[in-house]
């Protein structure tokens, strides 16, 4: 796993064509660890044999990690991140293999990429009482790496000092619409965990994202730099 606090999360590659007006995009999304306030995030891409930096937009903060976009309006077959705070530079060139379509519309960094988590909350009546509940649901982007895999959340609710692990169902292939592209080399898997009493020993949940692909038994997380994610039980907070 890469451990440099900048990591991408998704990558598209996609066409359009109307009104006699065609051409091709790379949408590149990535997360990096909120460890100062000046950050100066930048992709490279191979571009014709050279490398070429193009700077990524801040797009938003969640706490303890930030959200970078761009789109450049070509095919960036190959490219890593760079990440630099306070004099310091880090990268994610996916361990030294470097980021690649390589014939896909869609690439998940690390394999597996929390997409969004939003908090819920409601009501249930039982005997003779009306208590509030509480519950995540969110979605999860996945490589497919083989059609056999184990998607979902690990979860916690009290801080951390209980666990509970929710599985995630297939939903359909990640975004992506590269024509001569292969878009089911990436998917879209959602979560949803069970509606239990609201647990006031915290006012967040903590959450990882996990993926096992199991013929190989490899095993993938997106934990938020080793931070866990967190998300306020407030009715409709999201991260994303």
């Amino acid at each position: 796993m890469n451990g440099a606090p900048v990591r991408l999360h998704i990558a598209a590659f996609g066409g359009f064509a109307g009104g006699g007006v065609e051409g091709e995009f790379s949408n590149i999304t990535a997360r990096v660890q909120n460890i100062g306030f000046n950050k100066d995030v930048a992709l490279y891409y191979k571009d014709n044999g050279d490398w070429t930096e193009v700077p990524m937009s801040w797009k938003s903060n969640f706490g303890d990690y930030d959200v970078f976009f761009v789109s450049v309006p070509k095919l960036v077959e190959e490219f890593v991140l760079r990440y630099t705070i306070g004099g310091v530079i880090f990268w994610d060139n996916d361990e030294g293999r470097n980021h690649h379509f390589g014939g896909r519309a869609v690439v998940v960094g690390g394999n597996v990429s929390l997409n969004k988590a939003t908090a819920r909350q409601g009501t249930e009546a039982g005997g003779g009482f009306v208590f509030e509940t509480s519950w995540v649901e969110g979605e999860v982007y996945v490589n497919n790496l083989s059609p056999v895999k184990e998607v979902g959340v690990r979860l916690s609710a009290d801080g951390g000092a209980t666990w509970q692990e929710v599985g995630a169902t297939f939903a359909g292939p990640a975004a992506g619409n590269g024509a001569a592209f292969d878009s089911s080399t990436a998917e879209l898997w959602k979560f949803k965990s069970p509606e239990l009493s609201f647990n006031p020993a915290a006012s967040e949940f903590r959450l990882a994202v996990y993926y096992r692909n199991v013929p190989t038994d490899e095993l993938f997380w997106d934990n938020n730099f080793g931070q866990d994610y967190k998300l306020s039980k407030a009715d409709g907070s999201i991260i994303f």
